[in-house]
């Protein structure tokens, strides 16, 4: 597998985990506490507060890991970007 295959393969798996944590997220921002969400059956897409925080919880992680793969198959290039950035005119 080429690089620029592996750079977009892991570009969109970090999307979607972007999507997924982003609004997993959002449901435990806005659940209830763990006994009133427990008592009144409260759900967010179908998710209890339990399983949002799972939902939430492992896809994270595996984010972070590509977040690293990521920033390691395009260090050259985020170097390059931070000397424009940080070049004196």
């Amino acid at each position: 597998m080429n690089i620029v295959k592996l750079r977009g393969a892991i570009s969109l798996l970090l999307l979607l985990f972007f999507i997924i944590v982003f609004f997993s997220g959002l449901g435990l921002h806005f659940a209830p506490s763990s006994r009133i969400a427990r008592e009144t059956g409260w759900t967010f897409f179908g998710f209890d507060k339990g399983t949002l925080q799972s939902v939430h919880t492992l896809p994270s992680f595996l984010m972070s890991f590509l977040i690293a793969i990521h920033f390691a198959l395009n260090y050259k290039m985020l170097l390059c970007e931070l000397k424009l950035l940080f070049k004196r005119k």
